[in-house]
């Protein structure tokens, strides 16, 4: 229960520290890890990844490079956000297992085909790597997922036994950038 503004606890109020210590007593669990610590500096750091991807439907495993730049910015605990700043590209967290990459294709072209017809190729496109690119936008669209944010527990991404991030071009090829933010404590 909510007690007055910025408390926890029953009806009376009382403090965060003290529905800590009811609930420790309660439920006979200590709850200092589910808090976690308020000791260390509060840090942020940021890089960019320079990627240059191939072709479309690519997934690009980035996990190696992400992790090196958590182990560089030295915090401890924390989040690390990896994005995209692109408009026809996403960030996923999945396996870097073939059959998943090929299954993971072939549902993108049958989402939005490469070839249809789609209205927005009809928009201006005056850069140099752009082109018509409808079917782009349709999957990035769908897949709906610029960014993750991922946890980061004793200095090191907490990914799961086989989860890698993975970068995914759904244009055609060019350089593209990976953005990586952290919000942690050393």
């Amino acid at each position: 229960m909510i007690g007055r503004p910025g408390t926890v606890g029953g009806p009376a109020g009382g403090t965060r520290r003290e529905a800590i210590k009811e609930m420790q007593r309660s439920e006979g669990a200590s709850l200092v890890a589910a808090f976690g610590t308020t000791t260390g500096e509060t840090r942020t750091a940021s890089a960019d990844i320079a990627i240059f991807t191939a072709a479309t439907s690519q997934l690009i495993d980035i996990t190696d490079q992400v992790a090196v730049i958590v182990a560089e910015a030295d915090i401890e605990a924390g989040l690390a956000l990896i994005s995209s700043p692109h408009t026809t590209c996403a960030v996923i967290v999945n396996e870097a297992e073939p059959g998943f990459i090929r299954d993971f294709a072939r549902a993108l072209e049958r989402l939005a085909p490469e070839d249809a017809h789609y209205d927005h190729d009809a928009a201006p496109h005056d850069a140099d790597y752009e082109q018509p690119n409808g079917y782009a936008h349709i999957r990035s669209a769908f897949l709906s997922s610029p960014s993750v944010m991922l946890p980061i527990r004793d200095g090191m991404l907490a990914l799961g036994r086989w989860q890698r991030i993975f970068f995914v071009e759904l244009d055609h090829a060019r350089p593209r950038t990976c953005q990586v933010t952290l919000l942690g404590r050393g």
